[in-house]
């Protein structure tokens, strides 16, 4: 998300936010990977007889970080949408803050689907807190790193 507030209309009429949000995504899903491998060895003695970096560790961790992967294509579609110069930058833009904000707060909600837990207005809720906090967390590391 940080990567879509960044950009400013001028990368995005230029094309160059597309190479920026795609790049920053896969970075970002890279760090979540290793981060995840290393953490998973932590903790485990020398004797134990698996090694903390198995091929199945490293599948799963692959996974379960795909929507971190996936999350850059929407603003980096949207973008390329305005490159193109079918739609105004600004439009695109606020529409791919919109819709990662959203994408974040369904979470909860599509958690509780899949693990056959009924739907509660609560986990509304806290998903509309959560897109708030996330964006939020967008808007001040922009404004702290830019």
């Amino acid at each position: 998300m940080s990567a879509a507030i960044a950009v400013d209309p001028e990368q995005i009429r230029h094309g160059s936010a597309v190479g920026a949000v795609l790049a920053t995504g896969f970075l970002t899903f890279l760090a979540h990977v290793l981060a995840h491998v290393v953490s998973h060895g932590i903790g485990q003695s020398v004797d134990e007889p698996e090694h903390p970096a198995t091929r199945e560790v490293v599948r799963e961790v692959l996974v379960t970080a795909r929507p971190i992967a996936t999350a850059a294509l929407i603003p980096a579609a949207l973008y390329l949408v305005a490159w193109l110069g079918w739609v105004p930058p600004l439009w695109v833009q606020t529409s791919a803050i919109l819709i990662l904000a959203a994408r974040i707060g369904f979470v909860g909600l599509f958690m509780q689907r899949f693990s056959g837990v009924a739907l509660t207005l609560r986990a509304l809720w806290a998903g509309v807190a959560l897109a708030f906090v996330a964006l939020a967390i967008g808007i001040v590391k922009v404004l702290l790193t830019h």
